[in-house]
């Protein structure tokens, strides 16, 4: 696998252009907001950047794999989409598996959020605000600007902006402000200017895009505000207050508008609650000590919603194995909503690991009937199936789910480990091919499809399709060094 450091050079050499004649040749005015056309960047590129910065991203960040929870966030960020100025809307989501509070989008349609996001957003609206803020940045194609901005600078000058912007959006301000800085001294103040513009469109046109999605656009101050109450009382500002300053001013300017706009909007729904909760405790520690606070708090009315803390005590309870717990607080949320897919699957898994297999089965095929190729519930049923040792069965559904979502790494991970389970190993190298091209490991991508090359037989027509996915990854190999 090449450096990260190469990787990076390479996918901000291919934003730039084959050339830097294109870059040097003509003044280029700065297009009009929401414009799709730029003399340096396309869109092609831009998205054709965000494909390679993601598996770079993919390689280097541990990101959170749950069905749940990725599913949510694509479904919140497609209804805002939907509403937004973006036109492209080849959307890519990942959540980053950190407590810390963030949130960025990168050129080619990559929306990233860390878990503390979940967990500062007190309601699905605030959540929502900080989404429809990234949309808005991908809309107005920001980081395209960037470069134009930059046209009568040195062509170092410009990579350096790309680095900086690339590395403030995702790693935290400090690092990228640093670089900043140091290479682009001459027009710091005129960046930081720039940057200023950029936040201020952004909080305009996303909260907007926020109203007309339904939701209640006092959100957005709303957040705002928690963030920067939050940041006083640390001795390091959030993460997103550094790649996104929020002043008083701009907290004012943004109630302002929200007042502007119809307040009929909701704060959210239960799937949020429901989705932040199992976030909070897949990330306990201690699911064992986690129970007991919850439970505390259900007995002592300490709590802004008795259904999401019963249904943590419930998860937290399956973590830590106490299962007749689990079962009772399980059994009474089913009473009042028996059609919730958390809930059922939460309950599929008590009935997977307390042996009864064949029921959580039938109780996931119902839900399946209705919501059909839902993916967290195939997820589901696929891992209660290699925990009842049936690989082939969970082979043959996780393969499904790998045509649904093919640039899913996760899947094709969990697939590898059930080929290898079921004796498939030409498949299990097909699948791991796959994964670690979506991870940006582009020479173990290669050393697996050559063993399923050797693997295939007189499969001439497995075989050409192997030939061709080798070939495409040996173009984008090449495309990048040539960069």
């Amino acid at each position: 696998m090449k450096q990260p450091g190469f990787l990076m050079a390479a996918l901000l050499s291919t934003w730039l252009g084959t050339s830097s004649a294109v870059v040097s040749a003509a003044p280029i005015e700065l297009p009009s907001l929401g414009d799709t056309t730029s003399g340096v960047v396309s869109p092609q590129q831009e998205y054709e950047l965000g494909q390679t910065y993601l598996k770079y991203l993919r390689s280097r960040t541990p990101t959170v794999s749950d069905p749940e929870v990725k599913e949510y966030l694509d479904r919140l960020i497609y209804r805002l989409a939907e509403y937004s100025e973006i036109k492209d809307h080849r959307l890519n989501t990942l959540v980053i598996d950190s407590v810390n509070l963030n949130a960025f989008a990168a050129p080619g349609g990559i929306i990233g959020v860390n878990s503390g996001l979940f967990f500062n957003a007190d309601t699905e609206a605030q959540f929502a605000a900080v989404l429809a803020h990234e949309l808005a940045h991908l809309s107005q194609r920001h980081y395209a600007r960037n470069v134009e901005d930059a046209k009568n600078k040195s062509l170092p000058t410009a990579a350096a902006i790309l680095a900086s912007v690339i590395l403030m959006a995702t790693a935290g301000g400090d690092a990228g402000a640093a670089a900043l800085s140091t290479t682009v001294a001459g027009i710091q103040s005129s960046r930081l200017r720039f940057s200023r513009q950029f936040e201020r469109e952004a909080d305009n046109i996303g909260i907007q895009t926020l109203a007309k999605a339904g939701f209640d656009p006092q959100a957005m101050p709303e957040i705002f505000e928690n963030m920067n109450k939050s940041s006083r009382y640390q001795s390091r500002p959030p993460e997103f207050l550094l790649t996104h300053p929020v002043t008083d001013n701009r907290i004012s300017d943004s109630r302002a508008r929200a007042a502007q706009l119809p307040a009929k909007g909701t704060q959210g729904g239960l799937d949020y609650q429901l989705t932040r909760m199992r976030l909070f405790v897949l990330s306990a520690e201690d699911p064992a000590r986690y129970a007991r606070q919850l439970k505390k708090e259900l007995e002592t009315g300490h709590t802004s919603s008795e259904e999401i803390t019963r249904y943590g005590l419930a998860l937290a309870s399956l973590e830590a194995r106490d299962y007749k717990t689990a079962e009772k607080e399980l059994t009474v949320l089913l009473e009042k909503h028996p059609r919730n897919l958390h809930l059922i699957m939460a309950q599929a898994r008590l009935e997977s690991v307390t042996g009864k297999t064949d029921e959580a089965i039938k109780r996931l095929d119902s839900a399946l009937s209705i919501h059909l190729d839902n993916y967290p519930l195939m997820a589901t049923k696929a891992d209660i199936l290699i925990h009842a040792k049936r690989f082939k069965e969970a082979r043959n559904l996780l393969l499904k789910l790998s045509r649904n979502r093919p640039d899913d790494p996760d899947i094709w991970y969990e697939l590898a480990e059930v080929q290898g389970q079921a004796n498939d190993i030409l498949g299990l190298h097909q699948a791991r091919a796959e994964f670690f091209f979506l991870t940006g490991n582009l020479d173990d991508a290669i050393k697996h499809l050559q063993f399923a090359s050797k693997l295939v037989g007189d499969n001439y027509a497995l075989r050409a399709k192997i030939d061709k996915k080798l070939n495409d990854i040996f173009k984008y190999r090449q495309k990048l060094e040539k960069s």
